[in-house]
């Protein structure tokens, strides 16, 4: 199961290989923190500023979100289109207790609007300058102290900013699971030219869906 040194490890691992093949334009590498509470230390490995960044935003429109979030550089990665990618992982004593991870695509594309014929032609623009596309935020969250059984699970997937939008997910997701998905989600033509040969480093963590979760509507992958 993956504790948090492969999950920091493997977070500096995908950020240089975004990096690499040209899809991340601006890095923020993550550091490794551990702070008291009173059920015992808790170690998190995360960006700095993110958690008053987090608190601070909370039913602002989502353009002035991610602006704010940019320019604070509360993130881990910003991406050639200008989204930004944000991972946060917290334990206490080896165990996950909660997660963040979130994609917020960019509101507009300013600079592909002033010269579109140049992006049309790359590969790593190739779905995201569709003048149809609707730009959505997502994020997949981990919180044990939160969950209740078919009301708020455990590990869900939230979309578009939604209050009580939390779509089940078998379980906690690791750095590659997350990126993986949004490489092959909204960067499908980079990610099979660039991306699907990447391995993780990270082993998955535990199956948490609930029996009734299962039951219904609900995001999984096999867990090895």
């Amino acid at each position: 199961m993956a504790d948090i040194n492969s999950i920091a490890s493997e977070i500096r691992d995908l950020t240089a290989k975004m990096i690499e093949v040209g899809l991340c334009v601006e890095p923020n590498f993550p550091r490794q923190a551990s702070y008291a509470s009173d059920d015992g230390a808790v170690d998190e490995v995360s960006i700095a500023g993110l958690e008053e960044v987090s608190v601070a935003l909370r039913n602002r429109p989502y353009a002035e979100t991610y602006e704010v979030i940019r320019e604070k550089r509360a993130f881990n990665m910003r991406l050639i289109d200008g989204a930004l990618v944000q991972l946060r992982y917290r334990f206490r004593g080896g165990e996950l207790l909660k997660h963040v991870l979130s994609f917020y695509p960019s509101p507009d594309l300013l600079e592909y609007q002033n010269d579109p014929e140049v992006y049309e032609t790359d590969i790593l623009f190739a779905e995201v300058v569709m003048k149809d596309i609707v730009t959505t935020p997502i994020r997949f969250d981990f919180d044990l102290a939160a969950f209740e059984d078919y009301v708020h699970p455990a590990s869900h997937f939230t979309v578009g900013q939604y209050r009580n939008c939390r779509i089940p997910v078998i379980g906690a997701l690791t750095p590659h699971r997350f990126l993986n998905f949004v490489l092959r989600a909204f960067y499908n033509t980079p990610y099979h030219e660039l991306c699907s040969d990447w391995r993780r480093v990270a082993q998955d963590f535990p199956i948490t869906a609930t029996k009734r979760e299962r039951c219904d509507l609900h995001w999984s992958f096999f867990n090895e």
